[in-house]
């Protein structure tokens, strides 16, 4: 034997009796480790230095018992035990003993006798199966490129009911501009080493990582034209209505008309400063 198992024998065979201790606890408290002790032990299970015996307590438990011999011990032990399955002693405490027959709780379906006067077999009844709800082109679009992004990493295995489950949120990923690489960083980096529910995790990522939405795009700003004749401001091309003759400028109006005429210059160095800046 090696010195671990005779020493190991030793120390075990200076243990006073009834002493109990499991391997772990021993283990803890030798330097050599738990894989040290458990190779001494089967060192010494070889040699017949250590048995352990399964022995049935008077309540019905198990119980493992181990024996240490100063000599080595061919065959079995003596006056050993083997536990077996014990009988019932539910009698005197009250209590029923469970019920082995097992009776259906749906009705059986029995066929009509034949004409020979027995029983043909009923046949099983159609399985209906309902037809799957159409998906758009969009759902498939987002369902392919999450299968495509996980189906890399061996922690995340996604079925086809999962991957329709998680489309609407895909979906909505790409609609906000974020892109399949986008996508692959926020779902497989930091992953834990065990994953637990892949669904779970993904779904969780998906809402949390949401790329932002879009601004919406501002309104589009009028744009003005100038009077081909007096230069004034007009929504579309062509005549303001005083100079294609819809009114004339009276005798009453001539102080008014420089008021216009001053408003209608400014209005004019306005649109050129801003043709220049454009």
């Amino acid at each position: 034997m090696t010195y671990t198992a005779r020493g190991l024998l030793v120390d075990l065979l200076s243990r006073p009796d009834d002493w109990r201790e499991t391997c772990r606890q021993m283990a803890d408290s030798s330097p050599q480790g738990r894989k040290a002790l458990a190779a001494a032990l089967d060192e010494l299970r070889a040699w017949g230095y250590y048995r352990v015996e399964v022995v049935r307590l008077p309540n019905g438990r198990l119980r493992s018992e181990a024996h240490i011999y100063d000599r080595p011990q061919p065959g079995g032990l003596p006056g050993a035990t083997k536990p077996d399955s014990g009988e019932s002693d539910t009698a005197d405490r009250d209590v029923l003993p469970k019920d082995l027959v097992k009776v259906p709780t749906l009705p059986v379906a029995v066929a009509p006798p034949t004409a020979e006067g027995g029983r043909e077999e009923a046949a099983p009844a159609p399985r209906t199966v309902e037809p799957a709800a159409p998906v758009d082109e969009a759902t498939n679009a987002a369902m392919g490129a999450l299968l495509r992004v996980v189906r890399p990493e061996r922690r995340l295995p996604l079925g086809g009911a999962e991957a329709a489950a998680l489309a609407p949120l895909v979906r909505e990923w790409m609609e906000r501009g974020g892109s399949e690489e986008q996508l692959r960083q926020a779902l497989l980096a930091g992953l834990p080493e065990v994953v637990y529910s892949p669904s779970g995790v993904l779904r969780s990522r998906l809402e949390r990582k949401m790329p932002a939405e879009r601004p919406a795009a501002p309104a589009a700003r009028r744009q003005f034209t100038e009077c081909a004749e007096c230069r004034g401001p007009l929504p579309e091309p062509g005549l303001c209505p005083a100079c294609a003759g819809a009114g004339r400028q009276t005798a009453s109006d001539e102080g008014r008309g420089d008021v216009t005429a001053r408003g209608m210059a400014k209005v004019r160095a306005a649109l050129a400063e801003k043709r220049d800046a454009a």
